[in-house]
């Protein structure tokens, strides 16, 4: 599938001729090891150059010769940098743009002109038209209107242009660098600039020198597509942080998620840990689970077992939808940890009690007399009563006795409190912090006092009075402690 943008910057070292005797060597390495020259061997370029007799001419001057006779030389012309790239990876590659300066300016000096690659890059466009001929290509020229390419900020201003203005990528599309070729500004303005605007999107390519077998007419091996992980990580592993202080799993799933298709191994369990969040955020609970399972303890997991450990996830949930300013789903979520944990005594205690007719409400059964007599007024001589908020309060009134004497399930049973959530519930408009404390009755004052009432209320139903912290005893503090700790720690 040909998705792929490439970019890809030209130097002078980027093509290759074979001379007469069939061997291949690199038109622009102009450079001698100290070996050669006492050996007195001629540099590459100087080899192409005496094997088509042109004597000394520049880099520019060559590579214009070869455009111009490119029907008697096309063949005998090969990128060696970017060839195996291309030839490899053609089928997912549907447009390549070529960066080359063409220094047209006066107050350039002329062995910085001399090294200009515009024709370079039309001998690579040539090549890719020959070999690949369903590839676009493109070259965008750099230097003309007098951008010095040694120039870091210069350079970064001309990128930031040449990426809105003249490389066209479209949604989706995967964006390939390579920025082997060039000034060295030039590429470090290239990436920086690209990672600034289209942050993972952009994917890497490095090369190796292979002299050896660039000699025998094969191009330089490669390595990629690779994150920009020592561009982008720092940044990217604090934006995870963020968000995982205010437990958006989901957002940080969606920012690392390039980041762990390419590192799976380093990231370890985070992937799951991040599903088994996002899970936990949508109150999935035993979805939770099934991905929390590898990280939670013996005894954590055992705790899954038991009728009430949902009851203190709800509530947790309703803590952190608190801190986040969430305060109309902290209330929701608070009341149904209480509500819930009722229902869940019940299913676990007296369900042979309760009958669940089709589309109405749960039944709870005269039988119910004969463990609770006091219930018998309830009655009446039916044979069933609707399981509403009042029986259930006299329900567990009769079976743990100590709740009728408690302030904080008082207030949660109380007409009052009960008439004042129905109405929150039920109007248009925000809740405020105070409201969603009134909402709970009499001594809530704060967050502090908040907490305490909700986990006073689900100790007694539960019966664990040695639970002294709603986030101790849900399982995610497991999971979202081992899971920041992990992201902090990773180096890429």
């Amino acid at each position: 599938m040909t998705n792929a943008t490439l970019i890809a910057t030209i130097g002078t070292r980027d093509l290759m001729f074979q001379t007469t005797s069939g061997e291949w060597f690199n038109i622009g390495d102009d450079q001698m090891r100290d070996d050669i020259v006492r050996q007195n061997i001629l540099s590459e370029q100087d080899q192409v150059l005496t094997d088509l007799k042109l004597g000394t001419i520049t880099f520019l001057e060559l590579t214009d010769f070869l455009l111009e006779n490119i029907k008697t030389f096309g063949d005998r012309l090969k990128p060696v940098i970017l060839g195996k790239l291309l030839d490899e990876q053609a089928f997912a590659i549907k447009s390549v743009y070529l960066i080359g300066t063409n220094q047209q300016r006066p107050d350039v000096l002329p062995q910085y002109r001399a090294k200009d690659t515009v024709f370079a890059c039309e001998l690579v466009e040539h090549w890719l038209k020959r070999h690949h001929p369903h590839i676009e290509a493109e070259i965008i020229e750099l230097g003309i209107e007098g951008t010095d390419p040694s120039d870091f900020e210069a350079m970064f201003q001309w990128w930031r242009r040449v990426w809105r203005s003249q490389i066209t990528i479209e949604s989706e599309q995967d964006i390939w660098l390579c920025l082997k070729g060039g000034v060295g500004q030039a590429a470090e303005a290239a990436r920086i600039s690209g990672l600034s605007i289209y942050g993972d999107r952009i994917q890497f390519f490095d090369f190796t020198q292979t002299p050896k077998q660039n000699r025998q007419g094969m191009p330089s091996d490669y390595r990629g597509p690779l994150l920009g992980t020592h561009y982008l990580w720092d940044r990217v592993q604090q934006q995870a942080l963020q968000l995982l202080g205010r437990y958006d799993y989901a957002g940080a799933e969606a920012l690392l998620g390039a980041y762990i298709r390419a590192y799976r191994s380093e990231f370890s369990f985070v992937p799951t840990a991040l599903k088994a969040g996002i899970a936990w955020n949508q109150g999935q609970f035993n979805t939770f689970v099934q991905y929390a399972k590898g990280q939670l303890t013996g005894p954590e997991q055992r705790q899954t077992e038991r009728w009430w450990w949902m009851a203190y996830e709800q509530a947790h949930l309703a803590v952190i939808r608190f801190e986040q300013k969430n305060t109309s789903e902290a209330m929701l979520h608070s009341f149904r940890a209480i509500e819930g944990a009722v229902w869940e005594w019940m299913q676990a205690h007296i369900s042979q009690h309760i009958n669940h007719p089709p589309r109405r409400y749960p039944q709870l059964l005269q039988s119910i007399c004969q463990s609770y007599p006091s219930l018998s007024d309830r009655f009446r001589g039916h044979a069933s009563v609707n399981l509403t908020g009042y029986h259930q309060e006299a329900l567990i009134q009769a079976a743990i006795p100590e709740t009728a004497r408690s302030r904080d399930l008082q207030s949660f049973w109380s007409q009052d409190t009960r008439n004042y959530r129905n109405a929150l519930s039920h109007k248009l408009g925000g809740i405020t912090e105070k409201m969603l404390f009134d909402a709970w009755g009499e001594g809530v004052q704060d967050q502090k006092t908040w907490e305490k009432r909700v986990l006073t209320c689900l100790n007694l139903i539960t019966g664990q009075s040695s639970f002294r912290a709603i986030a101790k005893v849900s399982l995610l503090t497991t999971i979202h402690e081992q899971l920041v700790g992990a992201i902090a720690a990773l180096e890429l």
